[in-house]
This record gives C-alpha cells, structure tokens and sequence, in this order.
C-alpha cells in the first residue's frame, strides 16, 4: 500500500501497518501479467508479491541512491542484494 510509512519523517505507522495486516484496511492491488515492471519507493510502501510457481526464478532489481556523496551500502544489504561483502 502506497504511502503508509513516511520514512523522511521517521513515522512508520505502526497503526496502519496492522490495521492493513489484519485486514481491517484492504490493501490496494495492482493488475498486471506475467514479466510487467513496477517501480515504487519501497521505504514508504507496504507490500508482497505472489509466491513463484514451477521451475521459475524471480527477477529482482533494486534501484538505489543517496543524496549524499560517499555513502556505501550496510554490510547486510550488500549481503542481500549481492550474496557477498566483497
């Protein structure tokens, strides 16, 4: 769900948040095929994906940046999104 976190702020929510997983607020979903494209800003959206069936692989790519020079990656998102630290 878009726009249940406002990370700049600091507010995460909480209260929507379990409202949504409770199911005491639908979420809003999107309709798409097979192989479509989304781009949302993750920090400040809810979300999932249906599980991959067969002898698939998902596809995941992560756009990132900062706005400040010379910030690097955590130990732990490297580790997620490239397997490795080096």
């Amino acid at each position: 769900m878009k726009n249940v976190r406002d990370n700049n702020r600091g507010d995460m929510d909480y209260v929507l948040s379990k409202k949504v997983i409770d199911r005491d607020v639908p979420p809003k979903t999107l309709s798409m095929n097979e192989g479509s494209l989304v781009l949302f800003l993750v920090a400040n959206s809810m979300h999932r994906v249906t599980s991959v069936k067969g002898n698939r692989t998902r596809m995941l790519v992560v756009l990132a940046y900062n706005t400040e020079r010379n910030i690097s990656l955590s130990e732990s998102a490297r580790l997620v999104f490239y397997g490795r630290l080096k």
